[in-house]
């Protein structure tokens, strides 16, 4: 059991892993810049940047359903195909300019040429040019222009793209490669209904702000820093499940050692009560027990919450251990998960309370009944319980674990199933010789 719920423990941290890198890389997180800018302030981790855009402004990126509402707004009938082109042009995010109908694009290349360039924002206005002119390749009724732009964080390339024909199209493209990735922020007429506007493109360059920037050996630290702090995440959810299995294992030897003994005794037991050798004279206590709505709430609780109390307690503690060092490495992605992760272990380790406490509601009818009284007599080597379902008949060593909670002393006799007792019925100065009888017994 043990082990089964390891896997799927390990199969819920993968697949949470796995979706979790998919919604990072389009992680945009949105804040408001100071108050009355007319601005936001949209953050990129991924890229390293933030940009204040202005509020006007409709944000569109292929994390957007195709039935939301921003997509009509930026005059886009068909939001299916726009995500295509922006997943195939590496677009992180597109902006609808309302004022003029106008379109600004953040792109993100990716390339193992980017990551060889690793950085040429610090290049002067020679060395941008010739590396922007190895960009595009030459192209037929097509003029390029080749420029450069100083921007206050990063040199940028600045390249115009004009199509001869009648209907041709015309884009700028100011773009640089920075921590080993290319940037770029393009605008084209193709849309435009108002015709070209370089000024708002050049307005929205102005706002973007490089939050890191990183040498090359920077850049290769965090890489390896990243590859550890996986290896962390995955290797905590394999070391986890390793524990759960040899506890599994342990836990199986000794409970099968238990029930072979308890087996023998079982059997000795009831050979000695046949041949008429127990003691069937003297009851040392008897009890009645009302089983309530108050009692089988009482039980569900205990049986939720506070059973296996200790194992959640180290099992949580070596979860937080290893989420913690991922985190402590420097991964927010990890502590997000993890997070994620352990509400869903919580959910699942705690939930169906309700389903058992209504099961037990329908077993004795409570609901019809009120309640349904239970009769322990206690004998020097065994007791009886009758009054609910059949009378059945118990020896100590049978009971491998007692609780006392609320009031009740619960008397486990399965992984799952106890016998409740209310310890009130039981005169005051009698409760504590009873239950430290009880304890003794069942050793």
């Amino acid at each position: 059991m043990i082990y089964a719920r390891a896997k799927r423990v390990g199969l819920v941290l993968s697949l949470l892993f796995v979706l979790g890198l998919i919604f990072n890389i389009q992680q945009v997180q949105v804040s408001g810049a100071e108050e009355g800018t007319g601005y936001k302030t949209e953050k990129f981790p991924m890229q390293y940047l933030t940009i204040d855009v202005p509020d006007n402004y409709i944000r569109l990126d292929t994390s957007l359903k195709d039935a939301d509402p921003r997509w009509e707004q930026a005059e886009i009938p068909d939001a299916k195909n726009a995500k295509e082109e922006y997943e195939a042009r590496g677009v992180v995010a597109a902006y609808f300019v309302p004022d003029t109908h106008s379109y600004i694009y953040f792109i993100q290349k990716k390339s193992d040429e980017a990551l060889r360039a690793f950085d040429i924002s610090g290049y002067n206005d020679a060395e941008l040019t010739e590396y922007a002119g190895k960009l595009l390749p030459e192209m037929e009724n097509t003029e390029i222009k080749i420029g450069t732009y100083s921007h206050p964080d990063m040199n940028m390339y600045r390249i115009s793209v004009s199509e001869t024909t009648e209907d041709g199209i015309s884009e700028i493209i100011y773009g640089t490669i920075v921590n080993g990735m290319g940037i770029q922020f393009s605008m084209d007429d193709s849309r435009n209904k108002e015709g070209f506007k370089e000024e708002l493109l050049l307005d929205f360059i102005e706002h973007v702000k490089l939050t890191t920037k990183m040498t090359r050996e920077e850049y290769e630290a965090r890489v390896r820093k990243t590859w550890i702090t996986i290896g962390c995440f995955f290797g905590g959810g394999i070391l986890l499940m390793v524990i759960l299995y040899v506890i599994s294992k342990q836990q199986q030897k000794r409970k099968k050692k238990k029930i072979e003994a308890v087996s023998k005794k079982l059997y000795d037991f009831r050979s000695r009560k046949k041949e008429g050798k127990v003691d069937l004279s003297g009851i040392k206590y008897e009890v009645e027990t009302e089983y309530d709505a108050k009692l089988i709430e009482a039980y569900s609780t205990y049986n939720f919450w506070f059973k296996n109390i200790k194992k959640d307690i180290v099992m949580a503690l070596i979860y937080v251990g290893f989420v913690g060092y991922a985190t402590y490495l420097g991964s927010t992605f990890v502590l997000i998960v993890g997070i994620t992760v352990a509400f869903i272990l919580l959910y699942h380790r705690f939930s169906g309370k309700e389903k058992f406490q209504d099961n037990m509601m329908k077993r004795y009818e409570i609901k019809k009944k009120k309640s349904v009284t239970a009769v322990y007599r206690f004998y020097d080597e065994f007791f009886t319980l009758s009054g609910i379902d059949s009378i059945a008949e118990f020896i100590y060593p049978q009971v491998f674990k007692l609780a006392n909670y609320q009031g009740y002393l619960f008397l486990y006799v399965s992984d799952d199933n106890a016998l409740v007792i209310d310890v009130e019925k039981i005169p005051e100065e009698d409760r504590s010789e009873f239950i430290k009888y009880i304890y003794e017994k069942s050793r």
